[in-house]
């Protein structure tokens, strides 16, 4: 079985387990995307799910990305326990595949805190044979329609240290939505870019999307600007449609479609909650990234 076929079996076991085990299930979502960025093709296919029983948690995602044939795939977990309300300590276990041969592994461990309104965790994760450690501290507090949230991973290489953080804003009324989010290197806030999205319910099924992606140390002088829209299929699945151009000294264009089925509010862990915020910033979170 080639390595396409057995991500998609995971994929399909993933979205066959939520549906066969629903009672515990508190998330579940799969997605098939496909961008196309001057005349290159990239297509991806993601699934996630997040189930619990008792004090114990579990959570899963497959992800497989093709660059102009090429595959590059991780399938991820993490099972923890809750040793207090809020209070859950977890292993992670995290599989890489890439084409040319390279397979790593890694592994770690996490704790974290979390109510309805805000979160905390902390996470140290190693990748084997790459030998490159990793500690991240993520957090989130929510008030009212607005949420604040951020992140900072310290990776320590053989022969270097590098340290990367973000930080975000998401506001989510009734009719819209705003996002913005910047991240940074080593301290210089110039190093690195910031995304601002917004949404628009045009109908009770359209939604209106925008977002511009610019560097830091000359703000919209040099960026990705996209537009499209979502429409709902129905209450947990939907299609997006995006068309993103450069502005400034990068020139390019390109388009993207997304088919997404998605059931429950949101991820399970605070580090996966986190990410998902600054993904509503632009399309293009995942290219990105």
């Amino acid at each position: 079985m080639s390595k396409t076929e057995k991500l998609t079996l995971a994929l399909a076991m993933i979205t066959a387990a939520g549906a066969a085990a629903a009672d515990g299930v508190t998330y579940s979502k799969a997605e098939a995307s496909y961008f196309n960025i001057e005349e290159d093709d990239i297509t991806s296919l993601n699934g996630d799910i997040d189930y619990v029983t008792g004090q114990l948690s579990f959570t899963g995602s497959a992800s497989l990305v093709s660059y102009e044939g090429e595959d590059a795939s991780v399938v991820r977990g993490t099972a923890g326990y809750a040793i207090v309300p809020g209070m859950t300590v977890y292993a992670l276990l995290s599989v890489i595949n890439a084409e040319g041969g390279y397979d790593d592994t890694s592994y770690g461990l996490g704790a974290e805190y979390q109510t309805g309104d805000y979160g905390i965790a902390l996470q140290y994760e190693t990748i084997d044979d790459a030998d490159v450690d990793g500690l991240s501290l993520a957090g989130f507090y929510g008030f009212g329609a607005s949420t604040v949230y951020g992140f900072a991973t310290d990776l320590d290489y053989d022969t270097f240290d590098d340290t990367y953080y973000a930080l975000g804003y998401k506001y989510d009324a009734a009719a819209f939505e705003v996002n913005v989010a910047t991240a940074w290197y080593e301290g210089d806030f110039d190093t690195g870019l910031t995304a601002i999205g917004g949404e628009y319910n045009a109908t009770q099924d359209f939604t209106v999307l925008a977002s511009v992606v610019s560097t830091n140390e000359d703000y919209l002088e040099d960026g990705l600007l996209t537009i499209g829209g979502r429409y709902a299929l129905n209450d947990s699945t939907s299609l997006e449609a995006n068309y993103g151009t450069a502005f400034g000294d990068i020139d390019g264009d390109g388009f993207s479609l997304a088919l997404t089925f998605e059931t429950g509010a949101r991820r399970l862990r605070v580090m996966d909650q986190v990410e998902d915020f600054a993904s509503d910033t632009t399309p293009l979170f995942d290219i990105l990234n």
